[in-house]
């Protein structure tokens, strides 16, 4: 039988030259091949180490996911409408972030860049009250200060004018003019709350990288 051609052996710490014996022998003595069967074995008990902490992580995940959707079963549709005005009006007062209250036309005062959260309120024009079905029109509702929003009932008159200027009398009209009632019912309050914190993050996220970039 014809010797084999040499080569190295696969053992990284040895890398000697060698005459095989037989087809398929790829280490040069029973020391190389009891190294490469060791780290073989780790390897194989890190993978299923791996593997056992990544299915834990999994039903972790999924058992959050299922105490989260049985916590939601049980809110009313009024703690809903909560969550869902709340998310809404994060929203708006992201999106208001250095514009002056619709209402008196002085600067806002509150997070990132403005003096305190609590000096600014997501101003309706039309009252939730006397038009709920315009709660979540994103041309209803305006960053205000709590004064004019709180104190002086919305300062309707100065609002009007100040919003005619933000969005244009046509849109201002047609708020005025929309009377059509509706029944906002728990998945559409669910809808409204995700929708909405996605956009608020969407526009911090964004805001984020232009203070970045103008850095």
């Amino acid at each position: 039988m014809a010797k084999l051609p040499r080569r190295k052996c696969a053992h990284k710490a040895c890398r000697q030259w060698f005459h095989p014996l037989r087809d398929g022998q790829v280490v040069c003595s029973f020391e190389c091949a009891s190294a490469i069967g060791k780290e073989q074995t780790a390897k194989a008990r890190e993978a299923a180490k791996q593997k056992a902490a990544q299915r834990q992580r999994t039903e972790e995940k999924a058992g959050r996911q299922r105490r989260k959707a049985k916590r939601e079963s049980f809110k009313t549709k009024a703690q809903w409408d909560k969550e869902a005005q709340s998310a809404f009006n994060r929203y708006i007062r992201i999106r208001d972030e250095g514009k002056e209250c619709v209402s008196c036309g002085n600067p806002l005062i509150g997070k990132s860049n403005y003096l305190t959260g609590s000096a600014i309120d997501a101003s309706h024009y039309r009252s939730r009250g006397a038009a709920s079905h315009l709660k979540f029109n994103v041309f209803n509702v305006h960053s205000a200060c709590t004064r004019c929003n709180r104190q002086l009932s919305g300062n309707a008159v100065e609002y009007r004018i100040r919003l005619i200027d933000r969005i244009g009398l046509e849109r201002v009209e047609r708020l005025e003019s929309n009377n059509e009632p509706r029944r906002f019912d728990i998945p559409y309050l669910k809808r409204i709350k995700s929708i909405f914190t996605r956009k608020a993050r969407s526009l911090e996220k964004r805001r984020a990288r232009q203070q970045e970039h103008a850095a």
